[in-house]
């Protein structure tokens, strides 16, 4: 997020973002998680996708934010919720998110699949993270 911020983010695609374009794509995604945060749903079913077990992400552009919930103790229970599918494709329906979210990884999606390694990170900062509360 910060070198979105600087206009410095370079990931590995033919053509990055200008640094105007990337500042402007920060701002989208801050407006969605303050969204999200404020009336516990996304503005758009496309703001959002469910990866995997309780890993969700939120979307703007091609840059993702992965995410997930706890109580805010060390606890964690995957939400996950059934694709439904509308004539224009589908969607998932939000689940009843515990009260914290907790934000993962930012990531370039560049294929159709999230990349396998950006959900093994996301799972171990949720890891790290469930780990830290239980400490405390």
């Amino acid at each position: 997020m910060d070198a979105l911020k600087e206009g410095s983010w370079a990931p590995d695609e033919p053509a990055p973002l200008h640094a105007d374009d990337q500042v402007k794509l920060r701002s989208l995604l801050l407006a969605a998680i303050r969204y999200f945060a404020d009336n516990g749903e996304f503005h758009g079913n496309g703001d959002y996708n469910q990866l995997l077990r309780g890993i969700w992400e939120i979307k703007r552009w091609h840059i993702r934010i992965t995410f997930f919930d706890t109580d805010g103790h060390g606890n964690y229970t995957p939400k996950t919720s059934e694709r439904i599918h509308t004539g224009g494709g589908g969607y998932c329906p939000l689940p009843d998110f515990d009260e914290y979210i907790r934000l993962g990884t930012v990531f370039e999606k560049t294929t159709s699949q999230t990349p396998r390694h950006q959900i093994d990170a996301a799972n171990q900062i949720r890891d790290e993270d469930l780990a830290h509360d239980k400490e405390t």
